[in-house]
């Protein structure tokens, strides 16, 4: 199971750091394995890098979208992907700054879903070490 953060980067960082994912990914992976007593000013860094998320937005957008689909369900702030046709269990959890989506692969449809909403959307899987603006994903069919 992989766990992927998806962050809403500010769109200047975004025209910035589009060349250089490397460093944009440092400082958020720093950000995550922070001490406790460093919280403030990871907080601080956290504001000037990301965008807050509109979680009724996101929320109703996906259900809006997704509902009839019968592989879809969804609980509070919780969608649940689970398609036995394509081996894909996904759970996307949407928090005010930021996402987590746990898949059992390395691509989900949410994926492609929120590469629907046109936001800045940087994905990590600190584990692995893997990134990529959401943006610039390309499924690939042989």
């Amino acid at each position: 199971m992989r766990r992927f953060y998806i962050f809403n980067i500010r769109g200047e960082l975004e025209n910035l750091y589009k060349e250089n994912l490397d460093n944009l990914y440092k400082i958020l992976n720093s950000l995550y394995n922070m001490s406790s007593d460093e919280l403030s000013y990871g907080y601080n860094l956290f504001k000037q890098i990301c965008i807050g998320i509109d979680t009724l937005a996101v929320n109703n957008k996906l259900y809006l979208k997704m509902h009839n689909n019968l592989v879809y369900t969804k609980i509070d702030n919780e969608h649940v992907i689970n398609n036995l046709y394509k081996d894909e269990v996904s759970v996307l959890k949407v928090k005010k700054s930021h996402m987590v989506l746990d898949c059992n692969g390395s691509y989900s449809s949410f994926f492609s879903l929120l590469n629907e909403f046109k936001f800045n959307f940087f994905v990590c899987d600190f584990v692995t070490g893997d990134y990529f603006f959401l943006s610039d994903i390309e499924l690939v069919i042989d």
